[in-house]
């Protein structure tokens, strides 16, 4: 059994919106009547075309990322202020129109605040889980996917089931994910625009299938499932057919991914250590063939280690609390050379290579609410994918071109 794990790591930006006025008035307008628009923007993704601002029905105005213009003569009373041309990795974090009481004579102020966050860029998509549920019930996962300009696809949202761990297959057109609509949570796959969702397997209830990864030439998918007792590693084609089991002990055994050749498949196991109590005792790092031969244990910690991917042919991520704090690790594919890359003071967890291997997603929670991030392979360039709100959990699941 897989623990869910929560920290925090603040790597955007804001920019705000606050509106200080002199209360209301008649409809009249003149020459002293102004009403001043502000933006404030910080952080390295801002738009350098700045936006524009609608007062009222004027015609629009163009409003620098950090500047501000006053518009005079605005009519007296209630006056409608909307901030345009935001980018898709930016939102308003107030009202957007906002309503400001402008008064003869008096001068009103309306200044913006908008949270922007990083990109995924180039041509990459991103499947997402989100829960926005801080309790964390098991029916509130949605699945979505951040367009390579910020923009988000709901994909499977408000349904009241359990959609989780979604994953692309190699071409892109495909996203393997676990959902509970059926009863007990088994595989489906569905088309990359969230139609055409098809059941993959029929475990029933309380056993559960989970953590579907495709293999790099997408004919078969590996998974996790409980449906004998212990966690094991199992695997099919594609289509559901053909379940072979590949692990076979009464311990756990969960997170299994592929090499980037399809030859060898990575999990972690508490096989050497297991308890029947949460976290079920320690969990290690191991690699096998994929015909389940050869299985080999790569860390030896005593401690937590979870989510293990290759990068590229010779390096395994994972994520670990060795340190007292889990936080994300490479290693050489034989299991030498341990390093780690992040060294937060809260749970830092589920690395995922980009495609070309140019970033690493990963994410970072704190309390009821979880981000996503990437960063550069050694560590440095962390940027924010998502932003931080309260009683929101984003989890960036996989990475697609």
């Amino acid at each position: 059994m897989r623990m869910t794990r929560l920290g925090r790591l603040t790597s955007c930006f804001t920019f705000s919106i606050v509106v200080v006025a002199c209360g209301g008035g008649d409809s009249m307008s003149g020459p002293d009547t102004h009403l001043t628009v502000t933006a404030q923007t910080e952080g390295t993704q801002v738009d350098p075309d700045g936006y524009s601002v609608q007062v009222g029905a004027s015609s629009p105005s163009a409003l620098g990322a950090n500047g501000s213009i006053t518009v005079n003569g605005v009519a007296t009373g209630a006056v409608s202020v909307t901030l345009n041309g935001i980018a898709p990795n930016c939102a308003v974090t107030g009202n957007n129109p906002v309503t400001v009481q402008v008064q003869s004579g008096q001068q009103a102020t309306a200044a913006f605040h908008v949270v922007c966050t990083a990109t995924p860029g180039k041509s990459y998509r991103i499947a997402f889980n989100t829960n926005t549920d801080p309790t964390g019930a098991t029916n509130s996962y949605d699945i979505s996917v951040m367009n390579s300009d910020g923009s988000m696809t709901p994909l499977i949202k408000g349904n009241g089931f359990y959609d989780a761990f979604p994953v692309w297959s190699p071409d892109g057109q495909k996203i393997a994910f676990v959902s509970n609509r059926d009863g007990p949570i088994n595989v489906y796959v569905m088309n990359q625009d969230g139609t055409g969702v098809v059941r993959l397997t029929s475990t029933p209830a309380p056993q559960q299938d989970r953590f579907p990864v495709w293999s790099p030439d997408g004919s078969k998918i590996v998974f996790e499932s409980n449906r004998t007792g212990g966690s094991e590693i199992y695997l099919m084609n594609a289509d559901g057919s053909n379940v072979v089991q590949l692990t076979n002990n009464s311990f756990g055994d969960n997170d299994p991914s592929f090499s980037t050749d399809g030859t060898k498949i990575v999990f972690a196991s508490n096989r050497d250590a297991p308890s029947p109590n949460p976290p079920f005792g320690h969990w290690e790092v191991y690699v096998m063939g994929i015909d389940g031969s050869g299985q080999t244990r790569l860390t030896n910690d005593a401690a937590m280690a979870f989510r293990p991917v290759f990068f590229g042919q010779n390096k395994i991520l994972f994520d670990s609390d060795r340190s007292g704090v889990t936080n994300i690790y490479f290693m050489n594919s034989d299991g030498t050379g341990e390093t780690q890359l992040t060294n937060n003071l809260t749970a830092t967890f589920l690395p995922i290579p980009s495609p070309d291997g140019a970033r690493i997603m990963f994410s970072v929670a704190n309390g009821n609410h979880a981000e996503t991030f990437t960063m550069n392979p050694d560590g440095t360039g962390v940027t924010a994918l998502t932003r931080q709100q309260d009683g929101v959990i984003n989890l960036g699941y996989s990475y697609r071109k």
